[in-house]
């Protein structure tokens, strides 16, 4: 068998804010598969190595603006716009619907990348058992859970983005293995490979066991599996999966408990499910991302004070963040300001460029047109750490409301609904009266509330894909959009082709696999 030098990158990794180093080790040299897994050394950096993998794909790397989680599960949405006075190509296909094959974040080999670290893992790590005992039944487990749910992530990601998607389980070790497959469907790829990864992960993983927010543990598996099966439409399933979320313990050692707005972060507390998600009782799995070890996170739309390519869409703006800068009895949603800074435009925030959104760094509780510019700098600038939220309890709660009410149990619905409203100083909506006065008017309420709560954690796109939203909602947006561009109003399309609710393979996959076909709306 021909060697395949396999390198395993553990410097990127690191665990700050008072929790011990993930990993403190050097780059390893290059070595074949099967000769790398003997130590629990290895078993570490192997893990290590995958969690990078994942953690660059999420957040960027090498160069700006490259958090493709949010350019797949949130700049489509109706949450951003392209910011007009400096836009790029990239965000203009993105914003506008107008997605092209040469489009960098239409690639998915990053992810398959790390899909072949977990499949590496769960082939040779049992080995490294046996030559070391150091690496225990219970070290093994754990990074064996952990590698089986990336695996399902990856995947999860993939058929959400792309839809059918060529599988692979077995790690590449010989350089005459078939770099080309063609695409299963993605229905299959759910109920063969994703469930069954992540359900091998949940009976690995040791149960109610405090968790660490950097990685997948069992409250993650759980959540996960919920989301999955929430995309299946299969609301029983969903709900047993997060019932077990709520009986496992978060970072805190806390347990999720799920049975009131006391589990959810406090009030007075909120900012730090983003700046200190470790310390969060309602994180669940966050990633890491520290300047001084990673680099510049460079979020598109944060990390300059002016001209960046992406910022929040006028009507989210004028809907939701401008109602709670103004002198007037509305209620008052701590979020608004917290998100995104009102007044980047002076003191006036009609004039706002909509282009500083501060969600993930330290910023005041709600910073007032008094903030001066040296307060306002101290929480928007580069040399900051980002931990993006993969999953938190108010979003369970919210996908919890989804499935009770999808099942007919609207005033169960209604209460987790109502748990995530309060927090957030809203009034909780009365049952059987506007705007939830029946199922589908309580579906859109929950939607809507998605919205606000996660803005710029990568869901929202994903949310209405799975509720069936994404031309209802984005058709008259992206029609105003390509007015606004100079289309004339007889000319706009809206969102005219369903087909390009998927994303298109690049060019670059489809040349180095020629089994592939491309999807439908976007030619060959």
């Amino acid at each position: 068998m021909k060697k395949l030098s396999y390198i395993i990158i553990v410097c990127a990794i690191t665990i700050c804010g008072g929790c011990k180093k993930f990993l403190d080790l050097s780059p390893q040299a290059q070595v074949a598969q099967n000769k790398f897994y003997k130590t629990l050394y290895d078993v570490n950096a192997a893990v290590a190595g995958m969690y990078s993998g994942f953690q660059q794909q999420m957040v960027g790397s090498d160069g700006n603006y490259k958090e493709k989680a949010l350019f797949w599960g949130d700049y489509r949405s109706d949450n951003f716009d392209r910011f007009l006075s400096y836009t790029t190509v990239t965000t203009t296909e993105v914003t506008m619907n107008a997605l092209t094959t040469d489009n960098a974040f239409s690639d998915w080999s990053g992810l398959y990348t790390v899909i072949g670290r977990a499949n590496a893992n769960i082939k040779y790590i049992p080995g490294a058992a046996v030559t070391d005992s150091r690496v225990t039944e219970a070290v093994m487990n754990k990074a064996l859970a952990e590698s089986y749910a990336m695996r399902a992530i990856c995947y999860f990601y993939i058929v959400r983005v792309w839809g059918d998607a060529p599988v692979w389980t077995t790690p590449m070790e010989s350089l005459s293995d078939s770099l080309e497959k063609p695409r299963t469907a993605a229905a299959k790829v759910i109920d063969e490979r994703i469930i069954p990864d992540l359900t091998d992960a949940y009976a690995l993983v040791t149960k109610n066991q405090t968790a660490s927010v950097w990685t997948i543990g069992e409250g993650a598996i759980c959540a996960i599996l919920a989301d999955v099966y929430m995309w299946k439409h299969d609301y029983a399933n969903a709900i047993i999966w997060m019932k077990n979320l709520f009986k496992a313990k978060g970072p805190t050692g806390a347990l999720y408990a799920g049975a009131s707005g006391a589990n959810l972060q406090p009030q007075a507390t909120w900012k730090n499910l983003f700046t200190v998600p470790n310390t969060s009782i309602e994180s669940i799995w966050s990633i890491h991302w520290d300047f001084l070890k990673n680099d510049c996170a460079c979020m598109t739309t944060s990390w300059t004070a002016n001209n960046k390519p992406i910022s929040m869409d006028i009507d989210l703006y004028n809907n939701w963040v401008m109602p709670q800068t103004v002198a007037a009895p509305v209620p008052v949603d701590i979020r608004s300001k917290q998100t995104i800074d009102p007044y980047s435009a002076g003191n006036d925030p009609t004039k706002s460029n909509r282009d500083r959104f501060i969600k993930w760094y330290a910023s005041p509780v709600n910073p007032t047109k008094a903030s001066t510019a040296a307060e306002l700098a101290t929480y928007y600038f580069k040399e900051a750490p980002v931990y993006l939220s993969m999953y938190r309890l108010a979003d369970i709660y919210l996908l919890y409301a989804e499935a009770l009410n999808a099942t007919g149990e609207l005033s169960e619905a209604l209460k987790y609904l109502n748990f995530v409203r309060v927090r957030a100083g809203l009034p909780a909506y009365i049952a059987d009266t506007p705007p939830v006065a029946d199922q589908p008017s309580m579906a859109d309420a929950i939607l809507k509330e998605r919205q606000m709560e996660l803005v710029g954690e990568g869901k929202r796109w994903f949310d209405l894909v799975r509720t069936g939203n994404v031309i209802k909602i984005m058709d008259p947006i992206l029609r105003r959009r390509q007015i606004s561009a100079g289309t004339p109003a007889g000319e706009a399309i809206g969102f005219s082709d369903p087909r390009r609710i998927l994303w298109p393979i690049n060019r670059s996959v489809l040349n180095a696999n020629k089994k592939l076909v491309q999807n439908p709306g976007y030619g060959g």
